[in-house]
């Protein structure tokens, strides 16, 4: 999961790298007020838990307090690459060259890469790096980056070396500590012998979220940041939303028949709302967790049929029906259309519970005729009609 800038840059200075002076500006928050955090020009950036929002727009070079008072209007609230802004961090600007600094976890290799550039920057990826470049899979210990980061220092003229290799020490213990997945600086700014971190992507991994109470409270602060998340560590199942504006409520369970079902239902021309793994055999008879899903497509926009895909191993599927029957009743005014494929133990069984007991459920044997059905089901009822139909 991808932290904010400001939360990346949170960690960074617990582990004494420098960032520029800043301030964090929330929605709703009275904007003439606003305290620049230095003087002359300002950078004010969205806070969205995504990359690329220079090139979104999310990133506004500012030169006076009226110019950041008018990109915070704007920014403030809006939608950027799918998100909320409920945050925007005003920065005051440095100066140096921009390089770049990472370590990450590399499965592939088995260990841990440290990768840096001279030429760091928006267009890092693409760049004809002219100076120095450094990229080393190693062991997944401290001792070995550290060692890594010592043939990176003999590379690199001083008094920049130092700096940067300093930084990396310091960003290599962050990244074991809380046992990250990627700590990457970029740009990282050089200047006679300084080096400031001018941003932060820091991806964590949620699965480590109980032994990491730093990053459990960056993320019970910023819930409205990273409310999937959240959604995960306090529900135990997941639920992320990929398009506000899909017209397709999933619930479905096993991550690699939701991203398989995902690819079907974009493949033929519908927008899925979101991705599941609903873990049934959770339930234990309760329709709580059911019910979530249902108020969560209710209340989206755009939602105008549920697709329900249940492939049962242990899981009594005759269990399942009955708790979708109790949804039901529970939600008295519920009008959006499901279609249900249910697959595997006690099916019959299924069936016959819906057939019976919640009729306006559409129950199919195959997945095609199921992503078939939700497909024209969505593309023949209007937003309007999904909420009164």
């Amino acid at each position: 999961m991808l932290l904010i800038e400001s939360d990346g840059k949170s960690l960074w200075r617990r582990a004494g790298i420098e960032t520029p002076p800043s301030v964090l500006v929330h929605r709703g928050q009275d904007l003439a007020s606003v305290e620049l955090p230095a003087a002359g020009r300002c950078l004010t950036k969205a806070q969205v838990p995504v990359g690329g929002r220079g090139k979104a727009g999310g990133i506004v070079e500012c030169a006076d307090p009226a110019a950041v008072r008018d990109a915070l209007a704007r920014l403030l609230g809006s939608q950027l690459k799918g998100h909320t802004v409920h945050a925007c961090l005003l920065e005051g600007f440095v100066q140096g060259e921009e390089h770049y600094l990472a370590v990450l976890a590399d499965p592939t290799g088995g260990g841990v890469r440290l990768l840096y550039s001279q030429a760091g920057g928006v267009q890092v990826e693409s760049a004809n790096q002219g100076g120095v470049g450094f990229d080393q899979t190693v062991e997944a210990e401290l001792p070995a980056v550290m060692t890594a980061l010592a043939e990176l220092r003999a590379a690199l003229p001083e008094p920049s070396a130092a700096a940067i290799a300093r930084c990396g020490e310091q960003l290599a213990a962050l990244f074991f500590e809380h046992e990250l997945l990627v700590a990457e600086i970029n740009p990282l700014f050089v200047h006679q012998g300084r080096a400031v971190a001018g941003d932060a992507k820091v991806v964590i991994d949620l699965n480590a979220i109980e032994r990491q109470p730093v990053l459990m409270e960056l993320l019970q602060a910023g819930k409205a940041h990273y409310p999937d998340a959240w959604h995960k560590v306090t529900e135990d199942y997941d639920f992320i939303e990929i398009d506000p504006d899909g017209e397709v409520g999933l619930v479905t369970t096993g991550a690699g028949l939701s991203m398989m079902l995902l690819d079907e239902l974009i493949a033929g021309g519908a927008r899925p709302f979101n991705f599941s793994d609903v873990r049934t055999g959770q339930m234990r008879g309760d329709p709580a967790r059911l019910l979530q899903m249902m108020t969560r497509f209710r209340e989206a926009k755009g939602v105008k049929v549920v697709l329900i895909n249940v492939f049962a191993g242990i899981t009594d599927l005759a269990e399942f029906a009955q708790i979708v029957v109790k949804a039901l009743a529970r939600m008295p005014d519920w009008n959006l259309p499901m279609v249900a494929r249910l697959i595997g133990n006690n099916v019959e069984k299924a069936r016959e519970i819906l057939a019976a007991q919640a009729p306006q459920v559409r129950v199919v044997e195959h997945l095609d005729d199921a992503v078939r059905m939700a497909r024209e089901l969505a593309s023949s009822r209007d937003p309007a009609g999904s909420r009164n139909a």
